[in-house]
């Protein structure tokens, strides 16, 4: 966290700032709440598909409050866009499916063909962009995404 010069007065003197948050220190507090969602670490043989629809949602939530916090450069506002549009395509598969209670996989797959490409996009693509994270900020995902689901 640093500090800006937003102010300066005379006669009897003062100094105002602002904190402002760095890229990396937001990449950081994302990738730390990221590593808690299990729709991204979790590989396990069932899901609830509301469990994930509501993981999603707050994750996408997660992604445009942080946005508030930092002035984005191309490269930050990027990587964010990317995760907002991967929530939005997982969201856009999975919604309309009328799958209730658990899903099971079967021989690594899920049951339902669709949820099982949405898991599969989805994290993949959020591999993706945490991977160009990592790489420009040398920042470090300490959970596995599994390619397998």
């Amino acid at each position: 966290m640093g500090f800006e010069l937003n102010g300066f007065s005379t006669s009897i003197g003062g100094i105002s700032w602002n904190k402002t948050t760095s890229s990396k220190e937001l990449f950081t507090h994302l990738l730390f709440f990221l590593e808690s969602k299990r729709i991204l670490v979790n590989p396990i043989e069932l899901e609830f598909k509301d469990w994930c629809i509501e993981s999603v949602l707050e994750i996408k939530k997660q992604l445009v409050n942080i946005t508030q916090e930092v002035k984005l450069k191309d490269f930050d506002a990027d990587r964010i866009r990317n995760l907002v549009d991967a929530c939005n395509n997982y969201l856009d598969t999975v919604t309309p499916m009328n799958l209730t209670g658990i899903i099971y996989k079967k021989d690594g797959r899920w049951e339902d063909l669709s949820f099982d490409r949405a898991m599969k996009e989805f994290r993949a693509s959020f591999k993706q962009e945490i991977e160009k994270i990592e790489k420009r900020y040398r920042l470090k995902f300490h959970k596995i995404i599994p390619e397998e689901f």
